[in-house]
């Protein structure tokens, strides 16, 4: 019972991270077991895997960071702080009340966003 429900969460997450059905968001805790209000910190490269997403990933888990106004096109990499909002929409787990620190770190050229 165990192993099934690790696979369909993890089916389920692929397809909201593929940008897979309907754009909707859940309510639900977010796909590392984040409840709404959940302090969160990453610090790495900014990542636009597909077009309208750009993305962060922190502790093997991708947050989505689209609407923090961070550039990707800089090249350098972002400290950020912020909290779970408990929603997982089509570029991952969103995060409210971020903070967004650029860093000196060179993450080297954006790849382009992926066709979707």
């Amino acid at each position: 019972m165990r192993v099934q429900l690790g696979s369909a969460a993890a089916v389920a997450l692929a397809m909201a991270l593929a940008g897979c059905g309907e754009r909707t968001t859940s309510t639900a805790q977010a796909s590392g077991g984040e409840a709404a209000g959940q302090a969160i910190a990453a610090v790495g490269c900014p990542m636009q895997p597909k077009p309208d997403c750009v993305t962060i990933a922190a502790g093997g888990k991708t947050y989505d960071i689209t609407g923090t106004g961070v550039d990707t096109s800089r090249g350098v990499g972002v400290s950020l702080t912020g909290q779970a909002k408990g929603e997982v929409g089509a570029c991952g787990p969103k995060l409210a009340n971020v903070k967004v620190d650029y860093l000196e770190l060179q993450c080297g050229a954006p790849a382009a966003p992926a066709a979707g």
